[in-house]
């Protein structure tokens, strides 16, 4: 190889770097140059941080759970059953569910991509609420699908919004339900009345990533809705009330024909071993995901009733979350209250990208970090001037 004697470096690598040009680089589709990045919440819980911005649980793994994932590094050299058969087969017997129906992804947000990237072609409409999460514009556009969105009413998903705003071009329907950051829900009669008044070509996605937190009786997961002769699928995840975030599991129920769509275009092994054998021990300790929904709805009550008593407006939801809504006291900037928080090293998530400026979302934690953040929270109204002391 020759070299380029002012620099010894190889002639094919000057060469390379220096004609280059901006006009030459290769383009993503059209899409995606309308994209924001997605930007998760912020903060550790290292270091003393009291981490309240992802929604995750508020009690960690089950011990099970963790047991199970230590035992996989026995297998590391091995490639992980690409079939995710154990994991599918607990999630069977613990729903009662088809398993050649089940899809496992790593994390929910996997099988909303594929689903995005097997059935939208440019041109095609994607619908979902206003207040909806974030990726299914992420999705839409990276497709190079124009992305419609269905007006909300009192912060809940509008199913005579979302019906009227369906065209001949309308591809899926993406319903977050609970939905994030809102936690509000459609229950059993909407999402029926939505799915029979929807065109029956048209996908509709149920996204049930806090179903387990829901005690409302007339809930329903979308699990009924699924069948081999409706365009309908529900998505789960192993991140929130099983407490396993970092390690990406996610199912969903859908119709064969839909299953074996996915399973051309997802990667062989796309579920690690770790995985796949911490989320089946986690389905068996029903115990752990008692405790954590208890504690859930405690703290829940307890901090919707001391934030009231602030003159916060609190969303409650019917997740594992709060939506505070801070916009009814004068002059608080939320985001220097956000900001101040942050240099407390305490993290909520600032919501404005969702079109809710002046709401921070704050997950529901264990006792410790939520009296934190309550007492901080108080202090920074108090001291400002903006509420009175509670007495």
């Amino acid at each position: 190889m020759y070299k380029d004697s002012s620099n010894d470096r190889p002639i094919c690598c000057t060469i390379r770097f220096k004609e280059i040009k901006l006009s030459n680089q290769i383009q993503p589709k059209k899409g995606i140059f309308e994209i924001s990045k997605y930007r998760g919440g912020k903060g550790t819980s290292t270091n003393n941080g009291v981490k309240l911005s992802s929604n995750e649980s508020a009690i960690g793994p089950s011990e099970k759970a963790v047991k199970a994932f230590i035992e996989s590094g026995n297998s590391l050299s091995v490639y992980p059953d690409g079939n995710s058969t154990l994991l599918k087969q607990k999630i069977s017997e613990k729903y009662g569910l088809r398993v050649n129906n089940i899809f496992c992804g790593a994390g929910s947000d996997e099988i909303l991509n594929l689903l995005g990237n097997a059935y939208l072609d440019p041109g095609d409409e994607v619908i979902y609420s206003e207040h909806a999460f974030l990726l299914y514009r992420i999705i839409t556009l990276a497709n190079n699908a124009k992305p419609i969105i269905a007006p909300e009413i009192g912060l809940k998903a509008s199913v005579n919004n979302i019906i009227n705003a369906v065209t001949s071009k309308t591809k899926i329907i993406f319903i977050a339900n609970p939905n994030n950051p809102t936690g509000s829900y459609l229950n059993r009669d909407e999402l029926y009345e939505l799915r029979n008044k929807i065109p029956d070509e048209v996908l509709l996605v149920v996204d049930g990533a806090y179903a387990e937190y829901v005690q409302e009786t007339d809930y329903c997961d979308g699990l009924d809705l699924v069948s081999e002769d409706a365009n309908t699928v529900m998505t789960r995840t192993f991140s929130k009330v099983y407490g396993l975030a970092s390690l990406r599991i996610g199912w969903a129920y859908c119709p064969t024909f839909i299953i074996d769509t996915l399973n051309k275009i997802r990667g062989p092994f796309n579920l690690s071993t770790a995985s796949i054998y911490a989320g089946a021990a986690a389905l068996d300790d029903t115990e752990h995901v008692r405790k954590s929904i208890a504690l859930n709805i405690e703290e829940k009550n307890y901090l919707y009733k001391k934030y009231s008593e602030l003159g916060v407006k609190v969303i409650s939801g019917v997740a594992n979350f709060l939506l505070l809504d801070f916009t009814n006291i004068d002059n608080l900037n939320c985001k220097d209250l956000n900001n101040y928080l942050s240099d407390e090293n305490i993290f909520l998530r600032d919501v404005s990208d969702y079109g809710l400026s002046g709401h921070l979302r704050i997950s529901i934690g264990n006792k410790e970090q939520n009296r934190i953040a309550l007492k901080k929270i108080e202090e920074y109204l108090v001291e400002g001037n903006y509420v009175k002391e509670r007495k």
